[in-house]
Parts: structure tokens; C-alpha cells; sequence
């Protein structure tokens, strides 16, 4: 299938301070955004390269002051569908969520980790979770008139929030979220070994916990680096069907890094659903070397 996607990553700065954030101390060292030229270019290039869905992300996209410049681009220059990934702090604003949505954005990306004080413990914010959840609402009132914007969340999976996303993905219920994701940790390669054992959930100790989530009613759960053999034979299908955006990144900030990623296995290849599965993140096996992985 042919990729239309393309995100494009703004700039280091962040209004959160996320315990498990893979740019950990970057956002100190990188603290300039990029150029307008620089994102008017990549949003043509896209173009050009018959990209017609973008993705604004990283870190906190609504911080770059050309933001509303580029979504304006953006549409100015025929892509049909323009998304801002965002940890939900700045649309807690219903006027400017609405500046944005009358600009054409047609969907967003919320990261939310916890449910209330989790949350707010999780990206290091006291009343994060406050202003996500007005945020929430506003996205509602806009999803009432338009009922073709998407609204997707995203939340990680650690050992601070374990326990807490049952009571989350119950809240998240109440809203119109087109996708709430669960992500497994990685690219952590920022992190020492000893970073990363405190923050992975083996995935063996979470299936319990992904099954009351996965019969939260009403809303559409998927996951992201849950390999197969990992999760209970009923989540099967959410892994299955999980929205892949397949996209192409500008990883202009990396030069010299070298980020971490998912991988198979020696026995996946004996796997009939290797095809579709998410495999296993590097960092994962690193901090569960001896960890048997068989479906």
C-alpha cells in the first residue's frame, strides 16, 4: 500500500517534563525551533512526493509560534488531511482550538498517561490532567459539528501508570476518541539500562489489566508494540487492526543518534502472524534478556 503519510517533527521544546520521555535532556540542548523556510519547504517537498496527510508533532508542536502558519500551508497546498500531535495543554483554549479547526485541521492527536493525579505525576505538571480534560470537551463541541475530525489519543505504558489505565480508558469512554492507543514503551536509548527497569511493565504482568480495558465500552482501543504472543488471544484483533499513519518522518534532529526500535526475534520467524505483529521493542529485550517469546 502506497504511504500518503508524512509528520513532520517542529522542534525539542515542551511544556511537560514526561519521566519516560525518549528526548529526555535534549529539549535543553536544542532549544531553537526550525525556520519557516525550512518547514515550507518539507511540507512542498511532501507534496510533490504525493504525500496528502500530515502530521504535526514533537514536542509540543503548539508551541511553535509559525504553527497556524503551517496548517494554513498546508491546506493552501491541496493535503486533505492535517493532524496536530499535542499533549493537550494548549486546546484547553476553545477559541484557539477553534483558530486551528477553522484553519483546517481535521483531526488531533491528544497524549494523555493517567487518569488525574497519575497524570499529572507522570509528566510532572500539577493540573495537566485538568486542562487535557477541558481540552476533551472542547474537542467534543467541535466533533458535534464535524463529525469527520478525528480525535485519537495516545498514552504509554509504565510502571507508574500500571493499575491507573483501567480508570483512564473508562474516562476516555466518555468522549468521541476515534482511537485510543497503548503504547510499549521504546527508543529509549537516551536512558541507562538501570532507567529502564524502572519504568517497563513485562508484558506477561499487563495482559489481566488489557483485558478490563479492552471490554471498556464504547471506545476503540488498539496497541502499539504488543507483539502477538504477548497479549491474551482476545486482544488479537486489536493489534490486527490497529491505525497505522505508515508514515514518512523528517528526521533532521537525529543526525548522530541512533534511535532505538522494534525487531523480530529468532522464533518469530516461525510466527504465521509475523506479518502483522508489532515485534519487539530493542530497549524491551535489553532490560528482559532471558524473556521466551512463543506463540
Amino acid at each position: 500500500m502506497e504511504n500518503k503519510w508524512i509528520e513532520i517533527f517542529l522542534w525539542y521544546a515542551c511544556s511537560l517534563k514526561c519521566s519516560f520521555c525518549f528526548q529526555k535532556d535534549l529539549r535543553y540542548e536544542f532549544k531553537k525551533n526550525l525556520e519557516f523556510e525550512e518547514v515550507e519547504n518539507m511540507i512542498k517537498k511532501g507534496f510533490l512526493d504525493g504525500k496528502r496527510f500530515i502530521v504535526f508533532s514533537w514536542w509540543e508542536s503548539t508551541l511553535d509560534r509559525n504553527l497556524k502558519k503551517y496548517v494554513a500551508l498546508c491546506k493552501e497546498t491541496g493535503y486533505e488531511d492535517i493532524r496536530i500531535h499535542t499533549n493537550g495543554l494548549s486546546f484547553s483554549n476553545a477559541d484557539l482550538l477553534k483558530e486551528y479547526v477553522d484553519l483546517w485541521t481535521t483531526g488531533v492527536v491528544i497524549s494523555i498517561h493517567g487518569y488525574w493525579a497519575i497524570h499529572d505525576k507522570l509528566v510532572k505538571l500539577d493540573g495537566a490532567f485538568e486542562k487535557v480534560k477541558k481540552t476533551l470537551v472542547n474537542l467534543y463541541d467541535i466533533k458535534k459539528e464535524n463529525p469527520n475530525f478525528t480525535i485519537d489519543t495516545n498514552s504509554v505504558l509504565t510502571r507508574y501508570n500500571k493499575g491507573n489505565l483501567k480508570s483512564l480508558f473508562k474516562f476516555l469512554s466518555y468522549f468521541p476518541i476515534t482511537r485510543a492507543q497503548i503504547v510499549q514503551l521504546y527508543s529509549l536509548y537516551l536512558f541507562t539500562k538501570e532507567e529502564k527497569q524502572k519504568l517497563y511493565v513485562p508484558y506477561d504482568d499487563f495482559r489481566d489489566e488489557l483485558d478490563d480495558i479492552v471490554d471498556t465500552p464504547n471506545i476503540n482501543i488498539t496497541l502499539e508494540n504488543f507483539p502477538f504472543c504477548k497479549v491474551n488471544e482476545r486482544s488479537w484483533k486489536h493489534i490486527e487492526e490497529r491505525q497505522r499513519y505508515n508514515n514518512d518522518a523528517f528526521w533532521y534532529l537525529w543526525e548522530g543518534l541512533e534511535e532505538s526500535s522494534c525487531s523480530y526475534l529468532k522464533n518469530c520467524l516461525n510466527c504465521k502472524r509475523k506479518e502483522k505483529c508489532t515485534w519487539v521493542p530493542k530497549d524491551y529485550r535489553e532490560v528482559f534478556p532471558n524473556e521466551e517469546f512463543i506463540l
